[in-house]
């Protein structure tokens, strides 16, 4: 039998359609490609925000819960400047020496040695919601005596880092008496620029949790 050869060959047509079908699905795949891409990036930056968030909320928990810790077995003596700021009337030091939404400043004697101003370890301890400094960036940041903790802190409620309660649960505002406060809720999210320029935007991860004060 005698075969016949098709001396045509490709048309223009079908070239054309195969060059159609490959860039769809070249496109296809790298959009794929590029969305797996993002989304790793994505998800490894907000990781590692939350987790440096995490770290520092950690921290805010052991001062909070050290407030009060008094090595002597009372409160030490204030000395003025150092451990008093404001120079009020009192006397001796304070589990909470004061408090507001966006600022608690507390105060221990850890090493027992009757002063509750050491740096070392920190037994005056002052976090505050304040704005961003030229290395500390975003709307808000959290300070811890003044140094940067957390960076491109968003707040639910417009400064309301933290809500006290007393004794029996009741909300005492955000002016509370710092005798009355017996438990604290800290909250607050963090944001970091999503790395896809197509979504934009931030992504933002929420924190919160309770501390019971000592004494």
């Amino acid at each position: 039998m005698k075969l016949r050869y098709n001396s045509a060959g490709i048309t223009l047509i079908e070239q054309l359609v195969a060059l159609l079908l490959g860039t769809v699905i070249i496109a296809s795949l790298y959009e794929f490609y590029r969305a797996e891409l993002f989304r790793t990036i994505s998800q490894e930056a907000k990781v590692s925000t939350l987790e440096d968030a995490r770290g520092a909320l950690d921290i805010i928990v052991r001062d909070l819960r050290n407030a009060g810790s008094w090595g002597t077995g009372s409160a030490p003596p204030e000395r003025g400047g150092t451990d008093d700021p404001n120079n009020d009337a009192d006397t001796v030091c304070n589990r909470v020496y004061a408090a507001s939404g966006g600022m608690i400043h507390v105060q221990m004697d850890l090493n027992g040695n009757g002063s509750c101003a050491d740096t070392e370890p920190r037994e005056n301890v002052r976090y505050e919601l304040t704005g961003p400094t030229s290395t500390c960036p975003g709307t808000n940041i959290i300070r811890r005596n003044g140094d940067c903790l957390v960076a491109n802190v968003k707040i639910a409620a417009v400064g309301k880092l933290f809500t006290y309660y007393d004794v029996t649960g009741a909300d005492l505002g955000d002016s509370p008496s710092p005798t009355a406060i017996k438990r604290i809720r800290i909250a607050f999210a963090v944001q970091v620029k999503n790395p896809d320029p197509q979504v934009g935007g931030n992504m933002m991860s929420t924190l919160s949790t309770s501390i019971e004060l000592r004494n």
